[in-house]
């Protein structure tokens, strides 16, 4: 589980939520799989699927090998 925070279009800070971060490796047994950006779209989409609309979505530490902020802007 990783924190994330929800901003409204404004910048305004508007709720912190917890997010199950999966698939956390670049590589398993030799395959690739999802980059850390598509991972956390893909973790926003199916955990929170209309809660995020028109909002700015901050991870700051994402669970992954390579981890680094995220921000994505649902429209």
């Amino acid at each position: 589980m990783v924190r994330v925070d929800f901003f409204l279009p404004s910048g305004k800070w508007k709720y912190t939520e917890s997010l199950r971060f999966d698939r956390y490796h670049t590589h398993v047994d030799g395959q690739s799989v999802e980059l850390i950006h598509d991972t956390f779209k893909r973790c926003l989409r199916e955990q929170f699927p209309n809660n995020y609309h028109g909002m700015t979505v901050v991870c700051l530490e994402p669970y992954h090998e390579h981890a680094h902020p995220l921000m994505v802007t649902h429209v």
